[in-house]
């Protein structure tokens, strides 16, 4: 998955004087499953649009295979994108569905039918092939839209929030079912979220995105685990943050405690900074670790798989979140008011300007 596919080389877009997507730069590989991840905003989905052909870079090129095609109509690129909303004709049935944009191609009969049994049965769904789309749950009606979109096997495949519809556990489920359809077929998929764990399940990389600008692109792993900035830190999954000076080559918090962990370049003596650990990286009781700090139980949350503690620490503007795996949490109560002390290793710590 080495061979570069699709390449964006300093794209910009501009609606009068206001910058939607301010020169990003990515190079996207044959067969990978790629996300775009931002807030609203961000410029992911006006990205999305010009990767479509729907809109045209201000500046920069979007080359596949090696061809600028920032200028071609989306009808002339092999190129398909599936919509939030699915758009399937109620009046069809779900091979009818499948089976339109052939028809329109003017492709023969035999191909046609020969397509659309094989997409049948990727995606699961043979014995449904004459049910109307009102007939069908949420997740039956996203793989027919999907379906349709991979019949007229394009180079790349570009999915807009396509999980936004369906309800956490149907979501759940079709992500891995995404995952394991673009394995099977084979092609590039390029999906735009807003949901930090739909892009570290289903994406071998992510790029996240703020404000137009590229801050960060990596596998699941990196980003969340070496985040490079204190928004990307921020913004996937949930950190801790604690405030912090360098004075003397330490990271000394105002209460005194004095924490270690790698100071990033440009931070130098009296700058502000913040100490960010993980709630999963946080043990109980480990005063002997790199660092530790003592806070008092301000609330508890039971998640099922794990139990999150809310500690009032002098450390923090904020409650720092502790969280612990069913079994760590299995026959304890911890009381609001009780003293509790955490620790973590140096190499859980990431600092950054504050």
């Amino acid at each position: 998955m080495s061979d570069v596919l699709l390449s964006i080389r300093n794209v910009q877009k501009f609606y009068g004087r206001l910058a939607a997507v301010g020169g990003v730069s990515l190079d996207i590989r044959d067969n990978e499953f790629f996300a775009l991840l931002g807030a609203s905003g961000s410029g992911k989905t006006t990205l999305l649009r010009m990767l479509a052909g729907f809109e045209t870079p201000t500046s920069g090129a979007i080359l596949l295979d090696g061809q600028d095609v920032s200028a071609v109509p989306p009808n002339h690129r092999p190129v398909n994108l599936m919509f939030q909303s699915y758009a399937l004709f109620p009046h069809m049935t779900v091979a009818q569905n499948i089976a339109y944009g052939l028809e329109m191609d003017r492709m023969p009969r035999s191909e046609i039918r020969t397509r659309v049994d094989e997409m049948l049965e990727v995606i699961q769904l043979s014995h449904l092939s004459g049910r109307k789309p009102e007939q069908l749950s949420g997740g039956q009606r996203q793989r027919v839209a999907l379906a349709r979109a991979l019949v007229k096997r394009p180079r790349v495949l570009l999915l807009d929030e396509p999980l936004g519809a369906l309800d956490k556990k149907l979501r759940g489920e079709m992500q891995l079912e995404l995952k394991r359809i673009q394995d099977e077929f084979g092609i590039t998929f390029i999906v735009v979220t807003h949901d930090q764990e739909e892009a570290l399940v289903m994406a071998d990389r992510v790029a996240i995105l703020k404000d137009g600008l590229l801050l960060q692109c990596g596998t699941p792993h990196e980003i969340y685990e070496h985040p490079e900035s204190r928004f990307a830190a921020d913004f996937i999954g949930v950190m801790n943050f604690l405030p912090v000076r360098v004075q003397g080559g330490r990271l000394v918090a105002e209460n005194g405690n004095v924490f270690k962990g790698a100071l990033p370049n440009g931070l130098g003596e009296g700058d502000e900074a913040v100490v960010a650990v993980r709630p999963e990286r946080l043990r109980l009781g480990a005063s002997d670790g790199d660092n530790s700090l003592t806070g008092r139980v301000a609330a508890t949350a039971y998640h099922g798989l794990d139990l999150q503690l809310h500690l009032d620490t002098p450390n923090s503007p904020g409650p720092v979140l502790v969280r612990l795996t069913a079994d760590a949490a299995e026959g304890r109560v911890y009381r609001e008011g009780e003293e509790v002390t955490v620790g973590w290793s140096a190499r859980d710590t990431r600092v950054f300007p504050a």
